[in-house]
Parts: structure tokens; C-alpha cells; sequence
């Protein structure tokens, strides 16, 4: 993904979250990685941020310094309802799934 795809990593990131939820696990870090998101630790750190701030996601801490941002407790992180209604609801989320249908149908496991 590119940096400049921020509602597809919002998406990837709300989705893994809610599946967890669904199934009564825990999210699998790996999943919403940097590695896997093809994006700057830095960019995920802001994204995961901003999702907080916004009530999507629970159960991770930010802490804030002088150097920037880090998040403890990534592996108990975990969708709000705020979060799942955005995710279903939202017409740019609804977008982006389409869009990542026939990304994955291309390459699978994004």
C-alpha cells in the first residue's frame, strides 16, 4: 500500500480489529504491521493515534515525548462500536472494500 492510501489502512486496520472481535481473539499485530501495510512505522504510529483520539479503537495506550509517539499493549488493541459503525457505515470505507475485493483477487493476503 502507499502512504497515500490512509483510508485503505484504516480499513485493513478496523477490519482486522473487528474479525478479532467476532471470533473472540486477540488482533494478530502481524496483521496491522508496518511490514504488511507497506507503510513508515511513524505514518502506522499517527494513523493508530488518530483512531484512538476518534473512539474507533480501545485498549492500547499513547504516550507522548519530546522524540514523537509510541503505543504500548498494540496486542490488546481492540474495535469501539464507534469503530465497527464507522467501518459498515461510512461511504469511503464502503469504497475502499470494493476496491481491496479486487485488490485481493489480484494478491492475495492484503
Amino acid at each position: 500500500m502507499a502512504k497515500d492510501d490512509y483510508f485503505k489502512i484504516v480499513y485493513v486496520i478496523l477490519k482486522e480489529l473487528y474479525e478479532a472481535r467476532k471470533h473472540g481473539m486477540r488482533v494478530d499485530t502481524s496483521a496491522i504491521s508496518r511490514e504488511r501495510l507497506q507503510i513508515d512505522g511513524g505514518y502506522l504510529l499517527s494513523i493508530l493515534d488518530e483512531l484512538v483520539e476518534n473512539g474507533y479503537v480501545k485498549g492500547i495506550t499513547i504516550h507522548r515525548s519530546k522524540t514523537g509517539i509510541y503505543i504500548t499493549s498494540l496486542e490488546d488493541m481492540d474495535i469501539t462500536m464507534k469503530g465497527i459503525q464507522f467501518l459498515e457505515e461510512n461511504s469511503m470505507m464502503r469504497k475502499v472494500k470494493e476496491a481491496l475485493k479486487d485488490v485481493k483477487a489480484i494478491m492475495p493476503g492484503i
